[in-house]
């Protein structure tokens, strides 16, 4: 058994995102590397007070444990669905969260008749 206990505290830092946007991601079909490499982000923006950061594909990759090469394309894939946005300055890429949910561009499917987040009312059906 590990005998060490965790104790956060708001102390010893936080990170400070508005309900809106969080809930905006709860509720986008994001995958499971997705949404890691999307709180990775915030914790490296939003934790450090700031709306894009100096992140490197290699350090998402060892932090998520996951290929290089996996986390190029998801990065690249949420650039293009605009959920978050790229700055290159030489060799370094400066990324962060686009806050306008509204313009990931799932929510802007044609063939779906309302394009609204599921919980803001839409109904599902068992089709």
């Amino acid at each position: 058994m590990n005998d060490l206990k965790s104790n956060p505290q708001l102390e010893n830092g936080y990170t400070r995102i508005a309900n809106e946007l969080f809930e905006a991601i709860i509720e986008y079909p994001f995958t499971c590397a997705e949404l890691r490499i999307i709180l990775l982000v915030i914790r490296r923006t939003y934790g450090w007070k700031t709306s894009k950061s100096f992140i490197s594909y290699g350090s998402v990759a060892r932090k998520l444990r996951i290929d290089i090469r996996y986390i190029k394309r998801r990065i690249n894939k949420l650039i293009l669905d605009n959920v978050l946005f790229k700055d290159k300055t030489g060799w370094e890429n400066r990324i962060g969260l686009n806050k306008e949910y509204t313009s990931w561009q799932l929510w802007k499917t044609s063939h779906v008749r309302d394009s609204r987040p599921l919980g803001s009312g839409q109904q599902t059906t068992g089709k």
